[in-house]
C-alpha cells in the first residue's frame, strides 16, 4: 500500500531487509501493540523507501534502534537520497546523525539558533562551549 503500486514479494522483502527486518518474521503477525518501537520505526522507513518520494520527513528515525541498525540506517538514508535525488528532512536529538546532513538547522528554545552547511556547522557544534545550544536543550 505504501508504494502506491503493486510490489513483488521479493521487492517488499528487499526493502524490509535494508532496514534490518526479515519479512518471514512478520507473516501472520498482527500489526498491533506486539511490534516494538524500533520495529515500527523500521517499518515506517521501509514504507517511505517503497513510496520513493522526492521529499521525505523523518521524526527521530533512530529512536528505539540499536547501534548496528543505526549504522545501517545511515546507509538507507544515503541510498534513498541517491535514488530519489530528493530532499530528506531528519528531526533528531542525536548529534551523530548530523554527519549525514548537507544543511543543519539548530533549534533551541523554540527558535532557529543556527543554520548552515552540514560539515561546517557540525564541526562548530562539536566545539566546547558552542553558542548555538546547550546540551539538554
Amino acid at each position: 500500500m505504501a508504494a502506491g503500486k503493486k510490489l513483488t514479494t521479493a521487492e517488499a522483502c528487499t526493502m524490509l531487509a535494508k532496514v534490518g527486518l526479515c519479512a518471514r518474521d512478520y507473516v501472520g503477525r498482527e500489526a498491533n501493540a506486539s511490534l516494538s518501537g524500533g520495529e515500527l520505526k523500521r517499518i515506517e522507513i521501509a514504507m517511505v523507501m517503497a513510496r520513493n518520494t522526492r521529499y521525505s520527513v523523518f521524526d527521530e528515525p533512530e529512536a528505539g534502534i540499536d547501534l548496528w541498525s543505526f549504522n545501517n540506517l545511515i546507509n538507507v538514508f544515503k541510498e534513498l537520497h541517491e535514488n530519489t535525488q530528493g530532499t530528506i528532512i531528519i528531526i533528531s536529538h542525536q548529534e551523530r546523525i548530523l554527519k549525514l546532513a548537507d544543511r543543519i538547522l539548530v533549534i533551541a528554545g523554540g527558535k532557529v539558533t543556527a543554520d548552515g552547511e552540514g560539515e561546517e556547522l557540525y564541526k562548530e557544534i562539536q566545539t566546547p562551549g558552542c553558542i548555538y545550544y546547550r546540551k539538554g536543550d
